[in-house]
């Protein structure tokens, strides 16, 4: 969206179309670095409102756009009582309240590292008049509190190597880059959910892991190695594989 665009809808849908002094304030802002997201306060994330508040990672529609073809893929799926889903590396809970939003019968567990971004998901799920019985909000690391086995799992870890911070924190702006930057290679997380995912997932259960569209290759090999070999790529908006779909 151009810079244009951008002061436009903030004098329009944050300020009801009036130039305050505020106004004013956010568009100086932005000019500086800060992102129209944040100072939006809100996203729209496949029909679900994420709040930004407290500054989580922002929502890429890249990522939306795998996740509705995820979504339309559950419910085109037999119904069930109740779908089971966990959400790791939820960050801003996005893809764990779409589905909440989206999936009447869910019930979605989600596993945050950051203590500050489980506060921010609960606050999510109050602006989106989700029912607390049908979450599970925790904080930990990887598999940490996953409890029992899913239907789905969800997964969009870190996977941006070390190495390159300095590139990528140019392009990060306003955002934690705690969110984006891997241990080791940009593998270490996919490593981690790939080598466990088949212990939390039922039978014929399924794992959504999204990487980087230079990781395809690598990707595969490390789902093979594990033994994973029903498989299949969703595609970003652009055409490139940028997730890949695993199922028990």
């Amino acid at each position: 969206m151009k810079f244009e665009d951008k002061v436009a809808r903030l004098r329009l849908e944050k300020y009801k179309g009036i130039e305050t002094v505020e106004f004013l304030n956010d568009v100086k802002a932005m000019s500086e670095g800060e992102a129209f997201e944040y100072l939006m306060g809100t996203v729209d994330f496949c029909g679900a409102k994420i709040d930004l508040s407290l500054r989580p990672m922002i929502p890429r529609p890249e990522t939306a756009h795998w996740v509705a073809q995820a979504l339309e893929h559950i419910h085109n799926s037999p119904p069930a009582f109740t779908t089971r889903v966990l959400d790791l590396f939820s960050g801003s809970g996005n893809i764990g309240l779409a589905i909440l939003k989206n999936i009447p019968e869910s019930t979605v567990d989600m596993i945050e590292f950051d203590p500050k971004l489980a506060k921010q998901i609960n606050i999510s799920i109050t602006k989106n008049n989700i029912k607390k019985t049908r979450t599970r909000v925790v904080t930990g690391d990887t598999w940490t509190g996953a409890s029992g086995t899913y239907d789905y799992i969800f997964a969009v870890p870190p996977y941006v190597p070390p190495q390159m911070q300095d590139e990528v924190m140019k392009e990060l702006g306003a955002e934690d880059p705690l969110s984006f930057f891997d241990k080791e290679d940009g593998y270490y997380y996919h490593k981690q959910v790939l080598s466990r995912a088949k212990e939390f997932l039922k039978s014929s259960g399924t794992l959504y892991l999204e990487f980087d569209i230079t990781q395809r290759e690598t990707i595969e090999h490390l789902a093979l190695q594990n033994g994973w070999t029903n498989y299949s790529f969703l595609k970003d908006p652009y055409g490139h594989d940028c997730t890949i779909i695993l199922t028990k």
